[in-house]
């Protein structure tokens, strides 16, 4: 099967399904977790890093698509009565001004790679400083508890594991391959903690069954970006191109998808049971 069909599917899945989650969110806290969501693994920053890597004009559509959605809700937190601190319209404020800047850096992409200009120099000439949008994300995110499920999400993308991974195939910079690492590593520890669970042991529902297999399908292709990052630094001590690198190291992230948006779906079918009076 082409790989062109899988990215297709998987920007597919993800065009349908968060819309449905946008549209149910109302709760701030929920809010921001689409927000981390949408910025994160699979969303805007994932697309934007792999249109930089790659040219594929889905990959600059579901960014531009991703990143408006994002400044919609921070548009809504920015009204809302529990986030109407100074520091919290900051936070939401630098969030806002970094996603703005790389809605606005698609087009630069599209005119460098048109002038055939090289990753590398695409990448140093679009280059975002993503830590006031990190340190603003921590701070809105310290004002409530998270599931393990939504730590993973947390785990995986803006500014974590694999945003990290795409900054080392891109960069060579050694602390991108420690912090992915690290990140990789606290999703594992997750996951196996959602393993553990006596429900997950005893496979004698379906319903069990299948959350067990969306883990695992996360696990696999967490632990197939873990290995990658050994793969990624032999090549980059052989002083191969940021492409070949790329297309060296290309994992499908169709289980990953699948099995975090099931895993997303039975939450929200459990907090709606939970809701009913």
């Amino acid at each position: 099967m082409k790989p062109g069909y899988w990215i297709w599917i998987m920007l597919t899945v993800a065009a349908c399904i968060l819309p449905l989650h946008e549209a149910r969110a109302a709760d701030p806290r929920d809010d921001l977790a689409q927000v981390v969501r949408l910025m994160g693994y699979g969303g805007g920053i994932h697309n934007f890093k792999n249109y930089v890597l790659r040219g594929r004009k889905e990959y600059q559509a579901s960014a531009r698509e991703d990143f408006t959605r994002i400044l919609k809700i921070i548009a809504r937190l920015e009204r809302s009565a529990k986030l109407n601190s100074t520091k919290d319209q900051q936070a939401l404020s630098v969030v806002k001004a970094v996603v703005e800047s790389y809605d606005a850096a698609l087009d630069r992409v599209t005119l460098l790679r048109n002038k055939g200009w090289r990753i590398e120099d695409i990448d140093r000439t679009v280059i975002i400083d993503d830590n006031p949008a990190k340190a603003g994300l921590d701070a809105l995110r310290a004002k409530w508890t998270w599931s393990d499920f939504e730590e993973i999400e947390f785990q995986l993308g803006y500014g974590k594991a694999i945003h990290n991974f795409k900054n080392y195939a891109l960069r060579g910079h050694e602390s991108y391959h420690t912090e992915a690492l690290e990140n990789l590593l606290a999703v594992d520890s997750l996951i196996a903690g959602q393993l553990s669970q006596p429900d997950l042991i005893d496979p004698k529902t379906l319903l069990f069954r299948k959350h067990r297999d969306a883990l695992e399908g996360v696990e696999r292709v967490a632990r197939a970006y873990r290995e990658n990052l050994g793969l990624i630094e032999r090549l980059i001590a052989m002083q191969r191109s940021v492409r070949q690198i790329d297309l060296a190291v290309k994992i499908n992230d169709g289980p990953a998808n699948a099995g975090l948006a099931h895993l997303r779906g039975q939450r929200a079918g459990i907090s709606a049971q939970r809701s009913k009076p």
